[in-house]
């Protein structure tokens, strides 16, 4: 992956960004796979049930610096995640 792309993508809203992220699992999901992964029904209905909270704003959302303080406190996982 280009350097370009990353940048590209941290310029986006958090919006966007989920957008893109739901955009891409969609694309990965929908693409033969030599396992055949395919998501169950009900890994389907908790991503709808969350993208719902999403749009409506009810879905409680975090930054990269909060997820990667939790990991580093709770796992001792250092992360950087923009």
């Amino acid at each position: 992956m280009s350097t370009s792309i990353i940048e590209e993508v941290a310029k986006l809203t958090r919006l966007e960004k989920i957008e893109l992220a739901r955009f891409l699992f969609e694309e990965i999901a929908n693409e033969e796979a030599e396992d055949d992964f395919e998501l169950s029904d009900e890994q389907k209905a908790d991503l709808d049930q969350a993208w719902a909270e999403i749009e409506n704003g009810t879905a409680e959302l975090f930054t990269g610096e909060e997820i990667s303080k939790e990991l580093k406190e709770k796992y001792g996982i250092t992360v950087s995640i923009p």
